[in-house]
């Protein structure tokens, strides 16, 4: 089942590839139930199209070791602000969260870690680093609101 997900998932992304800039839009009605329109999503979606740039000019012997974990982990991280969304029970709500919270944080030692074997650079590191706390954040509030 969450491999079907993933698929889906890469899928989408994959199709709006081009578009990747523009994340997807605000809705004025707060009764829509697009999960585009949740704003840890877009959040997560700036972040992917980001360290998708930053992937390209990775060094090529961990391009497809470090660099591919840490978007497999924005993706899965993606995926559980998705089932977040749409769950209905809190009790659902909370255990998607912790296990996101969970990858978030492994991602930002990843991160870390692509920074000190010098894959990345500092400015890139640092807006990186800038964008997983913005959605830390995010994850940490809906958290409370759902416990």
């Amino acid at each position: 089942m969450e491999q079907i997900c993933s698929n889906k998932l890469l899928l989408i992304l994959n199709s709006l590839k081009s578009h990747y800039v523009t994340p997807p839009r605000e809705s004025n009605n707060t009764n829509s139930r697009n999960p585009g329109d949740v704003p840890i999503v877009r959040s997560i979606y700036v972040a992917y199209a980001f360290w998708n740039e930053v992937l390209n000019k990775f060094p090529k012997t961990q391009r497809h070791v470090l660099g591919t974990k840490c978007a497999e982990y924005l993706l899965q991280i993606l995926e559980l602000a998705l089932a977040v969304a749409q769950a209905s029970e809190g009790k659902e709500k909370a255990i998607s969260l912790r296990q996101a919270s969970v990858k978030l944080d492994t991602l930002k030692l990843l991160i870390r870690l692509c920074k000190n074997c010098k894959c990345v650079s500092n400015s890139a590191y640092l807006q990186m680093e800038s964008q997983l706390q913005e959605v830390g954040r995010m994850l940490g509030g809906w958290s409370k609101s759902v416990s």
